[in-house]
Formats: C-alpha cells, structure tokens, sequence
C-alpha cells in the first residue's frame, strides 16, 4: 500500500469519527432538551379584560376540564371576565410574562 493512500485511509477515518462525534452531541443535546414534566393546566382570568395587566393565574390542573371550571366559576366572580387555559406553561424573564405551550377557550 502506498503512502497516498494510507493517508486518505486516515483522512477519512477522522472525517467520519468527527461526523459520529458531532451527530451524537446533537442526540445528545436534543434528548436532554425534552420536557419530562406531565402536561399541567394553568388558569388565566383577566378581571379587567384582555389588554389589561391584571389577571389572577392559577397552576396545577390536571386536565382542560377541570381548568376550564375553575376559569368560568372565576370569571362569573368578576362580571364575566374573560379567561383562557393554558398548557405546560412557564415564565419567560426575557417577556416578563407567561408563555404556554397551547392556550384554550371553548
């Protein structure tokens, strides 16, 4: 075997050990990435309407359903306050607010 081609041999098997490399940080990455948390309900009424800044915010349902009660029995205590439910919900501190996976009104 020449030298000319021990040296792609080489070559080629360094290409392809830092294409194995690169493609198991991104799995790797991605995989750590994935939310484990079950999906959780969170209740947003807005007592002053939508554009205002003031809303009661309550975590923890378990599913739509249960949300969805609680927000109509909270917006019939505030003259029919609009309200929404949101899923996997968590604060943004770049936004200074909430963000949710889905939001829900029906």
């Amino acid at each position: 075997m020449s030298k000319a081609q021990s040296n792609n041999k080489q070559s080629i098997m360094i290409i392809l050990s830092l294409v194995l490399a690169t493609v198991s940080a991104v799995a790797y990455i991605n995989k750590a990435n994935e939310s484990h948390t079950p999906e959780t309900w969170t209740s947003f009424v807005y007592k002053n309407g939508y554009e205002s800044a003031s809303y009661l915010r309550q975590d923890g349902f378990d599913d739509y359903a249960s949300c969805k009660v609680y927000s109509q029995d909270m917006s019939d205590t505030y003259n029919s306050a609009p309200w929404q439910c949101g899923s996997k919900c968590r604060f943004d501190s770049m936004r200074q607010g909430f963000e949710c996976e889905s939001m829900v009104n029906d």
